[in-house]
């Protein structure tokens, strides 16, 4: 009995080790860095600053705004843009990627990259870099 006990246990611990859903992030592993992503050939750009809990970027228009992050939860407050116009795919990208930051709900950081994920599955991966180039699209 107690051998099929610990075989059990061992299992658990092994599935549960696997589960990189319920996996701790640290909050302040997002401050100061600067991450880099593409949607149907359009670049985005994500920069988490470095003193308070604010991101910026491009996609087309400048965006900044608040953010929450706790664990591997997040948060992203309404984003302040500027209003210019550019190609019609990347304004359709910006418009997306905009309503996605509201419905953002968890991320993960690993090996570079940033996944930030909403209650629907939908994620958004992106690639760690030392500085945004400028301008992200042409």
């Amino acid at each position: 009995m107690n051998l099929k006990y610990f075989a059990l246990a061992g299992a658990m611990a092994a599935l549960a080790a696997c589960d990189n859903s319920t996996a701790q992030q640290n909050p302040d592993a997002l401050k100061g860095t600067n991450y880099m992503a593409q949607q149907n050939g359009v670049n985005i750009a994500l920069a988490f600053d470095s003193n308070d809990m604010t991101v910026h970027g491009q996609i087309v228009n400048l965006y900044n705004g608040p953010y929450i992050a706790d664990g591997n939860k997040i948060k992203f407050g309404n984003m302040a843009t500027t209003m210019m116009m550019g190609p019609q795919p990347a304004m359709e990208v910006e418009q997306q990627f905009l309503q996605f930051m509201n419905t953002a709900d968890t991320y993960e950081i690993s090996d570079s990259k940033l996944t930030i994920k909403n209650a629907d599955g939908q994620e958004i991966v992106f690639e760690q870099v030392a500085e945004i180039p400028q301008p992200v699209n042409e």
